[in-house]
């Protein structure tokens, strides 16, 4: 298995649609901040938009997949808006559909179509998309196996069938997948951990650690398995992470003991054993320092925290 597919099942990536916009007119939408570990998504597939966040502003159109790596808040409005007109919610139709709900504003002019949705990494997985920007732009036009993954996500939400919410979260995690390989190939991943897996010599170092997190990893034995000395190594790995090597071993230690806590329910002393402590005293205080929990009321936490939430704003 690859890095990539390694970091996506250790972070139990799970995303979702809850939303299918068709707005047309003067309209404006506030998205408020995104709980921790929450990365919110809009594609769009006609029509264009204007998103503001904080004192910028940016227009995205058809073909867009709009990131918010940091569920920074941010302001959805029509880009006919200006200060001569006043946006009306008086238009606004809504309903769920059995999959998304169906947000209609009717009004003149082109029709905004975009879902919504979120991908969840959990609290911990932040670090992922570490220092990538506010809001990620990302052209499906340009990637085919993107754009026809957003066109079936589209079928399936707009027009339910049998098991289309099964399909349509199964289909939103895939497009995580894919965006994130997409995102490696651009420049500003410089600084977070998506570079390493863009760095042919270092991915090979991050390859070993997840096939077996549990060695005793040092930064000498890292350097090997990139083939660097271990100055260049520690050198290279921090620039291209904004993190040291072993605190990244960590943190893949701690994602990975989260999963077997909470998505397998293993116990503790055996989560300890596969992430590499000698005791369970020696993982649980780490585990404690990471999360601020102990490895028990994490597992308590989380599993109330995932049940799931049908509400919308």
């Amino acid at each position: 298995m690859d890095s990539l597919s390694h970091l996506v099942r250790t972070l139990s990536v799970s995303g979702r649609v809850d939303l299918h916009c068709l707005l047309a007119g003067i309209w404006i939408a506030d998205q408020p901040k995104a709980a921790p570990g929450h990365v919110p998504y809009h594609v769009i597939f006609s029509g264009k938009v204007r998103v503001r966040i904080g004192s910028s502003a940016q227009e995205f159109e058809a073909g867009d997949i709009l990131i918010f790596p940091h569920g920074a808040g941010h302001v959805l409005e029509s880009v006919a808006l200006d200060a001569d007109n006043t946006p009306s919610n008086d238009s606004v139709q809504q309903y769920f559909n059995g999959v998304v709900t169906e947000i209609t504003h009717h009004g003149d002019g082109p029709t905004l179509e975009m879902l919504c949705g979120e991908f969840v990494l959990g609290e911990a997985g932040i670090w992922l998309l570490r220092s990538l920007p506010d809001v990620l732009p990302i052209r499906a036009k340009e990637r085919p196996s993107i754009l026809s993954l957003i066109g079936m996500m589209r079928d399936e939400s707009v027009e339910p069938k049998p098991g289309s919410a099964a399909v349509v979260n199964e289909l939103s995690t895939a497009l995580f997948t894919l965006l994130m390989r997409r995102v490696m190939t651009e420049k500003y991943v410089n600084g977070s951990v998506l570079a390493l897996l863009a760095d042919a010599r270092i991915s090979r170092a991050v390859d070993a650690v997840l096939q077996n997190p549990a060695q005793a990893w040092t930064v000498d034995a890292l350097a090997k398995q990139a083939h660097l000395s271990r100055a260049t190594f520690a050198r290279r790995f921090t620039q291209c992470s904004g993190m040291a090597p072993l605190e990244w071993v960590t943190q893949v230690r701690m994602e990975l003991a989260a999963r077997l806590l909470t998505h397998e329910g293993m116990a503790a002393n055996h989560v300890a054993e596969r992430c590499g402590y000698a005791s369970e005293a020696a993982f649980g205080r780490v585990f404690k320092k990471h999360y601020q929990v102990g490895p028990g009321a994490y597992r308590r936490s989380m599993l109330n925290k995932n049940k799931p939430d049908h509400s919308y704003a």
